[in-house]
């Protein structure tokens, strides 16, 4: 009889966390308390205890719910800021752990860092990297659309999580093409950054073929660490979870 279907347990950068990535923005619109059960059902019966949030999505009660029903140091919580001045980042984060009911964040992000605005994110990098000695944050990444931007990041030594959207057509970056993107993040990987893709169903683009998304994004695991998938219920998790596990078990038979 086939065990319970469980995340695999991975490493990303300094963290260990969930291969699969619940992305809470679709479940923005449940009762906090029902958001709150589906993350922590999540986490207790398919091992997804690497959620991520951000205080645009209009999540942070559903998470914050979520925490409540599970032992904190159990869950790998990942939010962001968008700011690019140090009183921006410090808002961001202070925002965040008041709205989550958390001390800390598990990983932070530069979120959107934009092509070209690299060195206008570094004042708010500032901000996280303080945070983190101060036990605030655990570790500290960006987010980005451009390829140009995760080589940068792959080289920045205060930065540990690089995390882009990354599909087989392509969709969602922003700057430089899909194979410029596959060379920065396996950069990123050699350069000792945890890899975290985003988009890996083109929000919504490549779902008229989820089993062939994720089998080709799993295809690039020598350099991926972890994949987010945006879900509203259970039952997708269930069905993307499903469909990851079967491609990571076939993979690794074929080696």
């Amino acid at each position: 009889m086939q065990g319970p279907l469980r995340a695999r347990r991975v490493k990303l950068g300094p963290l260990a966390v969930s291969q699969v990535c619940f992305g809470t923005e679709h479940i923005n619109r449940s009762v906090p308390e029902y958001g709150g059960d589906i993350l922590a059902d999540a986490a207790r019966l398919h091992g997804v205890f690497f959620w991520d949030t951000d205080n645009a999505y209009g999540s942070h009660t559903q998470v914050a719910a979520g925490l409540k029903k599970q032992p904190r140091d159990q869950i790998v919580v990942c939010s962001k800021t968008y700011g690019r001045s140090r009183e921006e980042a410090e808002y961001d984060l202070e925002r965040t752990l008041r709205e989550l009911d958390t001390p800390y964040l598990d990983l932070c992000l530069l979120h959107e860092v934009a092509a070209g605005t690299f060195d206008e994110k570094l004042p708010a990098l500032e901000v996280l990297l303080r945070a983190k000695a101060e036990g605030k944050v655990r570790a500290v990444g960006l987010s980005t659309h451009s390829a140009g931007i995760v080589s940068r990041g792959a080289d920045c030594e205060g930065i540990e999580v690089v995390c882009a959207p990354f599909n087989r057509e392509g969709s969602r970056i922003e700057e430089g093409t899909l194979p410029e993107m596959e060379a920065a993040l396996k950069k990123a990987h050699r350069n000792g950054k945890g890899v975290y893709v985003i988009k890996v169903l083109g929000k919504g683009e490549l779902t008229y073929d989820i089993r062939g998304a994720l089998e080709w994004a799993v295809e690039r695991g020598d350099f991926i660490d972890v994949y987010n998938l945006g879900v509203a219920n259970l039952s997708e998790l269930r069905q993307n979870l499903a469909a990851v596990n079967d491609c990571c078990r076939r993979r690794e038979g074929g080696r």
